[in-house]
């Protein structure tokens, strides 16, 4: 084993560190970035993760693996570049719409404890290792999904990769429209400004930021200074993408190894949302909903885009790369 991480060392040199010298070079991914970076000075914000994301544009010109690599992740980047716009039009976009007592009697109805809600059970019954625990599932939740993804890529599992990390887009792109649609102010709202109708607040740590105390840090102080959605309860994507994380690493065998530690992120996740007071048990319903719907869309997504390279190739075996027969692709195709 060590002596072919030893042989395939320079192999990756070459790959990932070296310039492709064969490498056809296009302008328009790298102009694409920079025009970003532009557009978002021009509008007012810059930061330097505006910077370093229209910057990755170059991975482009560099070589094969970089090129990959930009290609395959893209999804993640544009969901990013989606989520950040949204500072641009949220509040006009949600303005006099924003749904506050509904939710809360809903949960209070389907889920309450004694008449509260499980958020206000939570307020009084904490402790100290669960608001470490929770805490860091807050924190690395979107990292969890990167790394399944990471994996995938390091494996050359190109197919579930794409799987993923449309996953990851379409999920955001459903989460980031019911914002607009049917806005909910999440349980620390109601804790802190009641059921009068909604006004604008700043995004709020909430009980997150009993993990910050408990470890002199500001991770969450950070994080939600840079937030958007403040009146985003419905769906909890903070669900969604541990479900889809799930259910990822049950499809790839080499990744078996992770699906304990993915199932028990998930559960901590879904205790998580509720016990940090950012989401009602309604949300995390949903959330898990709207994964499931995601998946399917995903999967039939591949299953057409499969079966059209399939055909692609047994018509024109030539010219999609493969000088295999029809007969041949349809025996692969069956014994698959």
């Amino acid at each position: 084993m060590a002596d072919a991480l030893a042989s395939d060392r320079p192999s990756l040199v070459r790959e990932w560190l070296l310039p492709s010298r064969a490498m056809k070079r296009r302008v328009w991914p790298a102009a694409l970035g920079l025009s970003y970076i532009v557009a978002v000075g021009l509008l007012g914000g810059l930061r330097s993760d505006h910077v370093v994301i229209g910057l990755l544009g170059l991975l482009d010109l560099y070589n094969e693996r970089t090129r990959a690599f930009l290609r395959q992740f893209l999804p993640f980047i544009l969901t990013g570049v989606i989520y950040d716009s949204m500072r641009y039009f949220y509040w006009p976009g949600i303005e006099g719409r924003v749904h506050v007592e509904g939710p809360y009697r809903l949960e209070q109805s389907l889920f309450g404890i004694g008449g509260r809600t499980p958020n206000e059970w939570f307020l009084d019954h904490h402790w100290a290792a669960l608001d470490l625990a929770c805490g860091f599932a807050y924190l690395v939740y979107v990292a969890e999904y990167l790394a399944v993804a990471f994996l995938l890529f390091f494996h050359r599992n190109a197919a579930m990769l794409w799987r993923v990390a449309f996953a990851f887009l379409i999920v955001n792109v459903l989460g980031f429209i019911t914002y607009f649609v049917f806005p909910v102010a999440p349980p620390w709202y109601v804790t802190e400004y009641g059921l009068g109708p909604a006004h604008a607040v700043q995004p709020f740590a909430a009980a997150a930021s009993r993990f910050d105390q408990l470890l002199g840090t500001s991770f969450f102080d950070q994080v939600y200074g840079r937030g958007v959605d403040v009146f985003g309860a419905y769906p909890s994507l903070h669900v969604s993408y541990p479900l889809i994380a799930v259910w990822a690493v049950f499809r790839v065998p080499e990744l078996r190894w992770a699906r304990a530690p993915a199932i028990a992120f998930f559960l901590l996740m879904c205790l998580s949302a509720v016990y940090l007071q950012h989401h009602y048990v309604m949300d995390v319903v949903l959330g898990i909903a709207y994964a499931v719907v995601t998946i399917a869309i995903v999967d039939r997504l591949y299953a057409r885009a499969h079966r059209s390279a399939e055909r692609a190739s047994s018509i024109h075996p030539a010219a999609s790369g493969s000088p295999r027969p029809a007969a041949s692709v349809a025996s692969r195709s069956a014994s698959e």
